[in-house]
C-alpha cells in the first residue's frame, strides 16, 4: 500500500539511475561527470525558472521537480558530446519545450514533446560535435533481462503494457521479416534476431520512451496503433532508406501526431498523481 502513494516517477528515477551506473561502471562509455552535473543542474534550474515564472502549484514541491531528473537521466544515458556545452543546453531545451510545445484545450492542454526524446533528437539533428549512444549495454542476456524485469516492473504498475509489448512485437515481427525476406537460415538468423530485439537501447526505447504517458494517446486502441506506426516508420527509415537511429527519429515526429489522436479519441487526461485510476510513467 506504501509503494502505491509513492509518485510513479520516484521508481523510474531509481531503475534509470542503475541503467546509467552500469553503463559507467561497467561500460566505461565516453560520458564525463561533469557533464552529468551540468545536465542535472540546467534541467532542475529550468524547471524552476518555468514553474516560479508561471507561478504553478507546484513550483515548491518535489514532484514539482520529478520531471527534470527524469529527464536529465535519459539525456545522461543517451547523449554523448565532445564539449561542455552541449549536455546543459539540451537539458534546458527539454524542460523548456514542456512549457512553450502545448497543445489542446483547457484542462486537457499538455505538452507534446517527449523531453529526452526531444534531447535525443536535438543532439542527433542540429548539435555540432553530439552523438547518440544508445546500445551501450550490448545484447547480453543479463543486461537485457535487467531491462526488461525493470521495465515491466515500471509499466506494469502505470498500466502502459499495451504500448510496450506492442511496439516490441511489431518491432520484433518486422526484424523476423527482414531475416526471412533475406533467406536467413535460422542458425545464424535466429543469434542475429535476437541480438536485434535484445538491445539495450531497443528495451530502453520499449520500456521508458514510447510508453510516455504524457506523449502518447490516451485512449488504449489509438496507443496500440501508435506504437505499431511508431515500429513500422522506424523500421522504414532503418531499414529500407538505410538511415541510423530511427527509433529517436520516428518517434519525435509521431509525438506531433498524438495530439489529433486525442482530439478524435478522447480519453482521460493522464495525471501524476499515482493514487489516480489512470497513471502512467514516462522518459
Amino acid at each position: 500500500m506504501i509503494a502505491k502513494a509513492i509518485d510513479a516517477r520516484w521508481f523510474q528515477i531509481g531503475f534509470l539511475a542503475s541503467f546509467l551506473v552500469f553503463g559507467a561502471l561497467e561500460r566505461d562509455f565516453a560520458l564525463k561527470g561533469w557533464q552529468i552535473f551540468l545536465t542535472f543542474a540546467s534541467a532542475l534550474l529550468t524547471q524552476a525558472v518555468w514553474l516560479w515564472a508561471l507561478k504553478l502549484p507546484t513550483r515548491a514541491q518535489w514532484g514539482g521537480y520529478l520531471s527534470a531528473l527524469v529527464t536529465s537521466f535519459g539525456i545522461s544515458i543517451l547523449v554523448r558530446a565532445d564539449t561542455a556545452w552541449v549536455h546543459p543546453l539540451l537539458a534546458c531545451l527539454a524542460m523548456s519545450s514542456k512549457f512553450v510545445v502545448r497543445m489542446g484545450t483547457g484542462a486537457n492542454k499538455s505538452h507534446v514533446l517527449n523531453p529526452a526524446n526531444f534531447a535525443a533528437f536535438a543532439a542527433l539533428a542540429w548539435m555540432p560535435g553530439a552523438w547518440l549512444s544508445p546500445g551501450q549495454w550490448g545484447t547480453g542476456s543479463l543486461s537485457a533481462l535487467w531491462f526488461i524485469a525493470l521495465g515491466g516492473l515500471v509499466t506494469q504498475r502505470v498500466r502502459r503494457w499495451d504500448v510496450s509489448l506492442t511496439f516490441l512485437a511489431a518491432w520484433g515481427l518486422l526484424l523476423a521479416g527482414r531475416l526471412w525476406v533475406l533467406d536467413y537460415e535460422w542458425s545464424p538468423g535466429a543469434g542475429m534476431w535476437l541480438q536485434q530485439i535484445g538491445n539495450g537501447g531497443v528495451l530502453l526505447f520499449a520500456f521508458f520512451m514510447i510508453s510516455d504517458p504524457m506523449t502518447t494517446p490516451r485512449r488504449q486502441g489509438a496507443r496500440v496503433a501508435y506504437a505499431v506506426l511508431v515500429a513500422v516508420g522506424a523500421f522504414a527509415w532503418q531499414y529500407l532508406w538505410f538511415k541510423p537511429h530511427g527509433l529517436i527519429t520516428i518517434l519525435f515526429f509521431a509525438c506531433w501526431t498524438v495530439p489529433l489522436s486525442n482530439w478524435l479519441w478522447s480519453d482521460l487526461r493522464f495525471q501524476w498523481n499515482a493514487a489516480r485510476p489512470n497513471i502512467g510513467i514516462g522518459l
